[in-house]
């Protein structure tokens, strides 16, 4: 009978110890104190972009009329309710965006091919934050990227593919201009 009031006072203890730690620790994802320049060039990973970025779920993407990949017509939807987006079809992909009266813009994800030289030809299509400002953004319009993406070491871990990529620090299109942006999703909340 002695165990279950000790255990009760330990548990209550152990609670109380970890509540400022799990408090201190933000998720860019979920952090509504982030602008829309915070985190530049964090790498994402996944399949496609987060739900919520700097704590807005609203957002619009754009994709690029053609895949990077093969040439063919792109089959997924953009959207534009919150942004407006122009995309530059000519020499190589580019994006700009303007948040619509009444929406401000939280943060960007862009989806583009991150090349290296050590990779040869290769190219490793991926998500990463991208910087903006309140209203208005755009991806390079000379295509030489300044943002820099740092890709996980255990980056090839079950994909040996990627091993020329793991480790590396790049810039979307790298030394090749013209396979860059695929897509770019714009998050927004009420202004």
């Amino acid at each position: 009978m002695l165990r279950l009031p000790g255990l009760a006072l330990l548990t209550i203890v152990a609670a109380t110890a970890a509540t400022p730690a799990l408090a201190a620790k933000k998720s860019p994802e979920s952090d509504k104190s982030l602008g829309p320049t915070a985190g530049t060039g964090k790498y994402l990973g996944g399949q496609d972009s987060p739900s919520m970025y700097h704590g807005c779920r609203k957002h619009d993407d754009q994709w690029y009329p053609y895949s990077l990949i093969d040439g063919s017509q792109t089959t997924m939807k953009s959207t534009s309710k919150y942004v407006a987006f122009t995309v530059n079809t000519q020499s190589f992909p580019t994006f700009a965006w303007t948040a619509k009266p009444g929406w401000k813009i939280c943060a960007v994800v862009g989806y583009a091919a991150l090349l290296s030289p050590s990779a040869g030809a290769g190219q490793f299509l991926t998500y990463f934050t991208y910087p903006s400002a309140p209203g208005t953004g755009s991806t390079a319009a000379n295509g030489q990227e300044t943002v820099k993406v740092k890709l996980p070491k255990d980056l090839a871990e079950g994909n040996p593919d990627l091993k020329p990529f793991a480790g590396q620090t790049l810039s979307p299109g790298g030394y090749r201009p013209s396979a860059s942006f695929q897509r770019v999703t714009v998050y927004v909340k009420k202004s």
